[in-house]
């Protein structure tokens, strides 16, 4: 499985695919949903930008 993630705050320089990451298994109750696209906010880039 495949992520986007950041550990320290800046612009989209600071973005890292995060490869390899084991592809969560559902409990009990839950079902696991492929996603083949998605969105990122504005807010998200906020956060991102700002150590808020």
């Amino acid at each position: 499985m495949r992520a986007v993630s950041y550990a320290e705050f800046g612009g989209p320089e600071v973005l890292h695919v995060a490869a390899d990451l084991p592809v969560p298994e559902p409990g009990p109750g839950q079902v696991r949903v492929r996603v083949t696209a998605s969105v990122v906010l504005y807010l998200d880039n906020l956060a991102a930008e700002s150590d808020w």
